[in-house]
């Protein structure tokens, strides 16, 4: 009965609670807000709960258009959470890296995965996928796509056992699918001046440099031979996905040669627009090499099949 007296007691103190709890207004405060909150207004913490904060991890999902994909009228979500195993921290951690988004550019990572065979949609992260960054200081230090890559990445499977999975050494050093030397990926490396990667820098999506291939046949897997420098982060784990499919299914290829420097060519403008530029008629682009290949993907979750353009 006491207990039951003080929390009318509060609530006669704070006439304006509900804009806390309201299903259409407790997200109006930031997660800030509401770690504040919970840390100094004692009676307002049963407030902030695992149950409201997994209904507003629902409605941040939800508000995320790069998790979504229309199919066939449908509204498919790309990523959830294994939210009915957390508890308040985690599902404050959660809602921290939702809304730390946007997420349009690891969407169309899983959304490739999704084409090749390389993950079941949508994605489920676990408690140890959001654990993966240590705290919301060290998630949010880090470019946003890398930061998110690290999570996700360890749902994109291939044939040969091994996952997109991004190791982090002692000394700082980034390493890709596999944990050795030869796999480093180098984020940011140093580029020329009139570099079109250069050029069209993104600070969330970083240029990165590879020596990763997938290589085909009977004793095919994953090796590091030549460097290569992608556009973005996002580039490298769609070319990641795309190179072993190419190397580990039956394809169909048909090509031709054009010259680039010949009028007003359309593929010459692909090539010198930023590589991050959108093109019509295309589900997706990745962009490798010194700007001067690029790949655009024709299909999407509609198909049963996958297609698409090498320049």
């Amino acid at each position: 009965m006491q207990q039951q007296h003080q929390q009318q007691h509060h609530q006669q103190q704070h006439p304006f609670s509900y804009i806390f709890v309201g299903r259409r207004t407790y997200w109006l405060l930031s997660v800030e807000d509401v770690v504040r909150l919970r840390a100094t207004c004692t009676w307002l913490k049963d407030l902030f709960g695992a149950a409201q904060l997994r209904d507003r991890l629902g409605h941040s999902l939800g508000s995320q258009a790069g998790l979504r994909r229309a199919v066939n009228g449908q509204q498919v979500q790309l990523l959830r959470f294994d939210d009915d195993q957390f508890g308040t921290h985690d599902l404050l951690a959660a809602v921290c890296v939702v809304e730390e988004g946007p997420w349009d550019e690891i969407g169309e990572v899983i959304e490739l995965a999704g084409q090749c065979g390389n993950c079941d949609l949508p994605v489920i992260l676990t408690s140890d996928d959001i654990n993966t960054h240590t705290n919301k200081t060290t998630y949010v230090s880090a470019p946003r796509v890398l930061a998110q890559l690290k999570m996700v990445g360890l749902h994109i499977h291939f044939s040969d056992g091994s996952c997109l999975q991004l190791f982090q050494q002692n000394d700082g050093e980034l390493r890709a699918i596999k944990d050795e030397p030869g796999f480093r990926l180098e984020v940011d490396p140093p580029l020329p001046a009139g570099h079109l990667y250069q050029q069209h820098r993104l600070e969330h999506d970083l240029p990165v440099a590879s020596r990763v291939v997938y290589v085909g046949g009977g004793v095919g897997g994953w090796a590091a031979l030549f460097e290569a420098t992608f556009a973005s982060v996002s580039s490298f784990a769609k070319e990641m996905i795309l190179d072993h499919f190419q190397q580990s299914h039956p394809t169909n290829n048909t090509q031709i040669r054009l010259n680039r420097d010949v009028g007003d060519d359309p593929l010459d403008g692909l090539l010198l627009q930023s590589p991050h530029t959108p093109v019509a008629g295309c589900t997706m682009t990745m962009s490798m090499g010194d700007g001067d290949m690029r790949w655009l993907v024709l299909t999407d979750n509609r198909h049963l099949f996958l297609a698409w353009i090498s320049i």
